[in-house]
């Protein structure tokens, strides 16, 4: 197990753009649960559901999870 200790001003970790699409990646693979992928990356399951989200919405968390858009007609 590993233990990340934030001291200093900045208490919350910062996650880069292609570490939260391979983390809400993960959870879409078959048989995936959630909270097993968020606890094995360190991450609480409710941040990876927000992450979810907004892929969903196509709130930029990762270029490789927008949806593409058809052209306009």
């Amino acid at each position: 197990m590993r233990v990340e200790v934030l001291g200093g001003l900045e208490r919350r970790r910062r996650w880069s753009q292609d570490d939260k699409a391979r983390i809400v990646e993960e959870t879409l693979l078959p048989g995936a649960k959630v909270t097993d992928v968020a606890r094995r990356n360190g991450v609480a399951a409710s941040v990876v559901f927000t992450w979810r989200r907004q892929a969903r919405t196509v709130e930029k968390v990762g270029p490789c999870l927008r949806r593409c858009r058809s052209p306009r007609r």
